[in-house]
């Protein structure tokens, strides 16, 4: 019999993965719809994830570096909360379509955020970008090999009553300030054993690497919500992606026991408040009449402004008074599911409202989805909705074995099969 090795179907992150102007700013490298243990599952425990970790995966050294440290401290002029400090590097990752064995493989190696802001963060001038790029392919067979890749984490953290949590970022954070994401972070190689020195790579179990990727969503979870470890479930994978400056994050789905106005109370408790300006929470199902990603029309009109159910951290919970602290916040329209402008902005990742991460998130739910092994034949308009959605960000992102799956479901649910 093969080995499993020589029998599985191999995805690796791409060199030239990496977003283009003009196109989508992110894409998802990896989706846990890829895999059987994903769909069962909605999303992959633990178990099934394979860690290789050393020295060997680490940021290869490039003769501009000095440029990384006057990106630091501009950077630190603009967020002066910000610190140095070590974290994960994303080498590769390497999906396994088996039914046996691990779902996925993940390389890492250790690097600093400061490298990020220097490599990989808004500030990197392009030409930057473009020679460590041609430089790495040229020299190392790998266009990330001179890069940061600090790997983050996010999560879709949903609530006991159906409902997701959304943080509003503030203006002290490095990127994406303004807009709402999943509480998220970095795994912390200090966390694993990891020496500040790094004298003690070699000896690292890749087993206390895994349980840190893990460890570290749920500990967000409790430093920027509130919300106590005991009421969080064990994350599950639900996919990977990059951004437009190559950064890499791992994406979860984490369910809490506690209903969306217990989340506000315990919002006033959270450690990290300081990241967030705002939270809100929206509808965990899509709205029937939710947009495509290609004809969203959230936000478009007169500008007139919404009322949302957003809470400063620190002010009285629930989810139930303070005003938009959006800019332009979605226009408010009559619509039959009745579902609030924020849910359809999050649905149709509408990018003026979404980070980038949380998106790509929003794109493996669809995917598993429509994808979910208890998801029957019958059909309904926010099914339907649904498959489109999950078929277009399968196409989007050249996932092209699950775009193949989500077409024979579609096929077999009109009775095709």
């Amino acid at each position: 019999m093969a080995s499993n090795t020589m029998a599985s179907k191999r995805a690796r992150i791409d060199e030239d993965k990496t977003p283009a102007s003009g196109e989508i700013d992110y894409r998802v490298v990896f989706s846990a719809a890829q895999v059987p243990a994903g769909r069962a599952g909605f999303g992959i425990g633990e178990e099934d994830v394979a860690i290789e970790f050393g020295a060997s995966f680490n940021r290869v050294a490039h003769p501009s570096d000095g440029g990384i440290d006057l990106a630091w401290q501009a950077k630190l002029r603009e967020s002066p909360k910000m610190w140095d400090a070590l974290k994960f590097r994303l080498a590769s990752l390497e999906v396994h379509k088996t039914a046996d064995g691990p779902a996925v493989t993940i390389r890492v190696g250790v690097t600093s955020y400061k490298d990020y802001v220097g490599t990989n963060a808004d500030g990197v001038p392009a030409a930057r970008l473009a020679t460590l790029r041609a430089d790495g392919r040229a020299n190392h067979g790998d266009a990330y090999a001179h890069e940061s890749r600090a790997l983050g984490v996010e999560t879709v953290l949903e609530t006991s009553d159906g409902k997701l949590v959304l943080l509003r970022r503030s203006e002290g954070v490095a990127m994406f300030r303004g807009v709402f994401n999943g509480p998220s972070g970095h795994p912390e190689p200090a966390d694993a054993g990891v020496k500040a020195d790094l004298t003690n790579l070699d000896g690292i179990e890749p087993a206390a690497v895994r349980r840190e990727m893990f460890d570290a969503v749920v500990k967000e979870c409790v430093e920027e919500t509130g919300i106590p470890a005991a009421a969080l479930s064990r994350p599950r994978l639900i996919g990977a992606m990059i951004d437009s400056f190559g950064k890499p994050d791992l994406l979860f789905h984490t369910r809490t026991s506690l209903t969306a106005e217990q989340v506000g109370t315990c919002l006033t408790n959270a450690s990290e408040a300081w990241e967030s300006s705002a939270a809100d929470v929206v509808d965990a199902t899509p709205p029937e009449d939710v947009e495509s990603r290609a004809g969203a029309d959230v936000g478009k009109g007169s500008g007139e402004e919404e009322q949302f159910r957003c809470l400063r951290p620190g002010e009285p919970a629930p989810f139930a008074h303070g005003a938009s602290v959006l800019r332009n916040p979605p226009t408010r329209t009559d619509r039959a599911s009745g579902a609030s402008a924020m849910t359809r902005a999050f649905w149709a990742r509408d990018p003026r409202f979404i980070s980038p991460v949380t998106r790509a998130a929003v794109d493996c739910v669809y995917m598993l989805e429509s994808l979910r092994a208890e998801r029957g034949t019958a059909g309904g308009v926010r099914e339907e909705r649904v498959m489109d959605n999950a078929l277009d960000a399968a196409m989007d992102h050249e996932l092209f074995d699950v775009a193949r799956a989500i077409e024979r479901r579609m096929l077999t649910r009109a009775g095709f099969a």
